[in-house]
């Protein structure tokens, strides 16, 4: 039997975003072993479902933390003895890349979204970025989730043409993220912001502007639900005390990191992701799926999913402003409209964005990977 490694960064991701993946290698003949990190929780969800897991640590600036990490890594893969490794985010990307070309390793690379990789001039980004281009050089397939990554990386050269591949971002299951009624009775407008807490996915600018409703309108409530992340920089978190704050105030609801975040889509009368840069947001297409209109900002990632006046609403990255007048407009909108936007984001989701075509692409390109090495 062929084994694939999947290199993540968290088990969170692979229980979501991943799972659909998984299932159908496995159906597919092949034994899969997932490297990531998390909670005892996520780790043992996974078991569960007959997931093999190895929790392999994490690594974000500390030298001596990504020496470790490296090392653990490194003595996982050379004990899986595995025929294709795949890798998704950036830490994993590089470090996972590093490593199976030590072990000789065919890999396939996921650029699930580039963040701030080319705007931001620290130490941290400038070496992302040099070893980007010489880790990619040997890589033997590399997804993009979009145009502008994929030109980006083109461009740099950091990836030649016969080695890329577009996907529609992770796809969604829409026979999974199926649209469902409201499970509670309240008559309060809920808009639902669902994400990691980093400030690059527009969170700060979702508590102001959940503060400017909270003054204006009675009937308005702002939820927030997604884990606190560490594996950030630090400049890019938000902390545990933070957040407490803003809740003490009455301004937003806190309902923590879920496994499961279709109750909370289908109890929303609007799904928020002001953030400033996506590979392809999975959160907005669960939502569209699940025939609940968006508001996201007008950025890569973002906008190839929501369709201003479509399915949602479009408004300036870092802009409260902006964000809060669509806020305001989707409140005011009749309910026929926003019925009608959840319905055509649906539709969009089942025409350009099927889990499927992605997990097809894989399947394609491991064949392709274990054939030619």
């Amino acid at each position: 039997m062929q084994k694939i490694v999947i290199l993540d960064i968290n088990f969170t991701c692979t229980l979501s975003m991943r799972r659909k993946l998984i299932i159908s290698l496995q159906e597919n003949g092949y034994e899969v072993i997932t490297f990531a990190t998390g909670s005892r929780e996520n780790i043992e969800n996974a078991k569960n479902i007959g997931f093999n897991v190895i929790d392999i640590g994490t690594s974000v600036q500390n030298p001596i933390h990504i020496l470790q990490y490296l090392l653990r890594l490194k003595k996982e893969l050379k004990r899986s003895q595995a025929d294709v490794c795949l890798t998704f985010t950036i830490r994993p990307a590089i470090w996972g890349n590093i490593i199976t070309r030590i072990l000789g390793i065919p890999t396939i690379t996921n650029i699930t979204g580039i963040g701030p990789l080319f705007e931001r001039n620290n130490i941290a980004y400038k070496g992302a970025r040099l070893l980007y281009k010489f880790v990619l050089s040997k890589t033997a397939k590399i997804f993009f989730q979009n145009e502008d990554d994929m030109q980006i990386f083109l461009d740099h050269n950091f990836v030649t043409k016969e080695r890329v591949i577009k996907v529609p971002g992770s796809g969604v299951d829409f026979n999974y993220f199926t649209p469902r009624e409201k499970l509670t009775n309240s008559t309060k407008f809920q808009f639902v912001f669902i994400s990691r807490l980093v400030k690059d996915k527009g969170i700060m600018e979702f508590l102001e502007c959940a503060k400017q409703l909270q003054r204006e309108y009675a009937d308005i409530e702002c939820l927030i639900i997604g884990p606190f992340w560490n594996q950030n920089l630090k400049d890019n978190t938000i902390t545990e005390a933070e957040l407490n704050w803003w809740v003490d105030q009455g301004i937003v609801i806190y309902g923590g990191e879920q496994q499961d975040v279709r109750p909370f889509i289908a109890n929303a009368d609007c799904v928020v992701l002001p953030s400033y840069r996506e590979g392809t947001s999975n959160v907005l297409l669960e939502a569209c799926s699940m025939e609940r209109p968006c508001i996201t900002s007008n950025v890569t990632g973002c906008k190839e999913v929501i369709v201003d006046n479509y399915n949602g609403f479009l408004c300036n990255a870092r802009s409260t402003n902006s964000l809060f007048d669509a806020m305001k407009k989707m409140y005011f909108l009749a309910k026929p409209e926003r019925i009608k936007m959840g319905k055509n984001g649906r539709l969009k989701m089942m025409k350009e964005f099927d889990k499927q075509i992605v997990v097809d692409a894989y399947l394609k390109a491991i064949k392709e990977v274990i054939k030619c090495n």
